[in-house]
């Protein structure tokens, strides 16, 4: 875990200029402003998690990347720790050490946000569900109450796993030891105490009139079922899982010619994904949670969305390996040739890290010069020039985009989605913002090729009804040195409000 998370951490240092583009986390960082019970968008608790992180660490791309990656640490833990809960010890760092190697785990998991925080949250949550149905006694009742609190933590971090805890519900019913459970107190406390966890959320839902819920069934297509989206997620156990899916079966061959190899090797393509009968619990929690949600897609009750695609695969790995290894595999020599793979795939990763950050310089990709902290840094000086005697509270204007001012310059000015007295920004109100400076923000893009938006004028508008003239502060701003070869500049514009005289 170590390795996967330094490896990543510094391949993204070296290739890297900013974080995503599309300034998911920097939204991730404006919510965690306020330890609110929701939001506008989504449930609090990666929100939470990264307010509580840059409340120690630093506000550099590191320190988020180093974040994204430890969360990927805790869920491949967690997998390793349901392979020995379910008897196959033997399996648990095979099964961890496939899943670094798949993009959810890789690539993708370098953006934190509501899907990457399902990574660890899900695999804990099998965890817990099978000590639960496994123990008895202080054990089993230790279990029960982590059951819950696990489960309804799920839930906080998205509503998408209200899919997954329907897919641990039908794979208790696969098998005697989980029908049996049903007949215990064990899940009816687990339910309770999920219920007690959720309650603050639901209190708060119901007191900002279900918001969240709202923003959820807004995302419904009204089109009918998008039968593009439809096949994209079908195959995205494949796209996503594909390279630790081919070594898997191939590394757990049964020792032979390389001809031998390659002529079974469809066979174990196939065998790799198949249950061992109906009460195959391993087969249906890994399983089911691509099932369910493809259904619901089908049905047309959901529009599927790719990244949600993005944490399913916790079981893939466990049920691979578990297929295969039934057979004349000799696990120590396999083991072996997977941290070899392993080891290379890490080394690889920091090596082709500088060939990425010189091809997306040389290509101009706008989000390698996109000047983020340099845009932070102009932005406070020249406020500081215009309006001394005025201390800056408050940044609005283009959400999240605007979050830069407080990640990258000063962090005590809260950041706020458009203006203050208009939804989103009221769900969580700033109290006596009239009375705070503040500056509305909009990021026009590069230069020569500006971004279509209605900030300007909407800030415009905004400003005029507050009785203001607005007073704009136009700067352009290009990253410069060593990793930019490029001049791309970036325009901004930005309207102060200075609080009205008494």
């Amino acid at each position: 875990m170590a390795l996967h998370v330094l490896a990543w951490v510094l391949a993204h240092g070296i290739a890297d200029t900013n974080l995503d583009g599309y300034a998911d986390m920097l939204e991730n960082f404006a919510w965690g402003q306020h330890w609110a019970w929701g939001s506008a968008k989504h449930p609090p608790l990666f929100a939470w998690i990264t307010g509580a992180w840059f409340l120690f660490l630093p506000h550099l791309d590191a320190s988020y990347h180093l974040l994204s990656y430890l969360n990927v640490a805790l869920a491949l833990l967690g997998v390793y720790k349901v392979a020995q809960a379910m008897g196959r010890p033997d399996l648990a760092l095979p099964s961890a050490l496939l899943l670094c190697l798949a993009f959810p785990y890789s690539t993708l998991a370098v953006k934190f946000n509501a899907n990457a925080i399902l990574l660890s949250a899900w695999p804990w949550v099998v965890l817990a569900w099978v000590r639960c149905v496994s123990s008895q006694g202080r054990a089993g009742l230790v279990w029960s109450v982590s059951l819950g609190v696990i489960s309804a933590l799920s839930m906080l971090g998205k509503y998408y796993s209200g899919v997954f805890l329907l897919a641990v519900f039908l794979s208790s019913l696969a098998s005697a030891n989980g029908r049996r459970w049903f007949g215990s107190y064990k899940p009816w406390l687990t339910l309770a105490v999920f219920g007690v966890c959720l309650l603050p959320h639901l209190m708060w839902l119901q007191d900002h009139a279900w918001v969240t819920l709202r923003y959820v069934g807004e995302q419904a297509s009204d089109d009918g079922v998008s039968w593009r989206m439809v096949l994209k997620f079908a195959i995205s156990p494949l796209a996503y899982w594909l390279l630790p899916w081919l070594l898997c079966t191939w590394v757990y061959a049964p020792e032979a010619t390389l001809r031998q190899r390659l002529s079974t090797w469809p066979q174990r393509l196939l065998s790799s994904w198949l249950p061992h009968g109906w009460d195959d619990t391993l087969f249906w929690i890994a399983m089911l949670p691509w099932m369910i949600t493809l259904m619901f897609g089908i049905s047309g009750f959901v529009e599927l969305s790719i990244p949600w695609a993005i944490p399913i695969g916790y079981g893939f790995s466990l049920l691979w390996l578990r297929n295969l290894t039934q057979g004349a595999v000799e696990p120590n020599t396999a083991l072996s040739k997977l941290r070899t793979c392993f080891l290379a795939w890490c080394l690889l990763v920091v090596l082709v890290s500088p060939w990425y950050a010189w091809h997306q310089a040389q290509n101009g990709t706008p989000n390698h010069y996109l000047p983020r902290r340099e845009a932070a840094h102009a932005l406070l000086a020249t406020w500081q020039e215009r309006y001394p005697n005025q201390t800056l509270r408050w940044v609005g204007g283009q959400w999240a985009e605007n979050a830069l001012l407080s990640f990258y310059g000063n962090p005590d000015l809260r950041v706020i989605p458009g203006v203050p007295d208009q939804f989103p920004a009221t769900v969580t109100p700033l109290e006596g913002w009239q009375q705070q400076a503040g500056l509305l923000l909009c990021p026009l893009g590069p230069l020569n090729h500006p971004e279509p938006s209605t900030c300007e004028a909407d800030m415009r508008a905004w400003l005029t009804q507050q009785g203001q003239t607005p007073e704009a502060i136009e700067l352009t701003i290009a990253s410069q040195g060593l990793r930019f070869p490029l001049h791309i500049p970036f325009a901004y514009i930005a309207f102060a409000y200075v609080p009205p005289k008494p």
